[in-house]
């Protein structure tokens, strides 16, 4: 129970944060860019395994509810330009089956099984 009272206090406060970064960005034109980086910083230093294993266990634990499903979906939308869940995950599958050029020269090919399911 303590920790939902943290987590409500928390996100109240994240509501205050954003209406001063909203008077902020009026004086501060690069603010948005600012915020771009800092979080692009934070997925970057989160571990691989642990960002899928997340993405995964969200999803299941929200299959049953819509709402939490649209507001994840909306939430990975904003994140990645207009993709969504779905649209992230079927590529991924399909990456990783048959990787591009692109992924091949980015993401290390160690483990590949060449009879996954399709």
């Amino acid at each position: 129970m303590e920790e939902s009272i943290i987590a409500t206090n928390e996100y109240n406060e994240a509501i205050s944060l954003v209406n001063e970064l909203e008077d902020m960005e009026k004086r501060i034109c690069n603010l948005p860019n600012v915020f771009a980086e800092i979080l692009k910083d934070e997925i970057n230093a989160n571990d691989e395994q642990r960002l899928f294993n997340g993405f995964k266990r969200i999803i299941k634990k929200y299959s049953q509810d819509t709402k939490g499903q649209e507001v994840m979906d909306e939430m990975i939308r904003v994140l990645c330009g207009g993709a969504s869940i779905y649209e992230i995950l079927q590529v991924t599958k399909e990456e990783s089956i048959d990787p591009t050029l692109s992924t091949g020269i980015t993401v290390e090919n160690q483990c590949h099984v060449d009879n996954i399911d399709q």
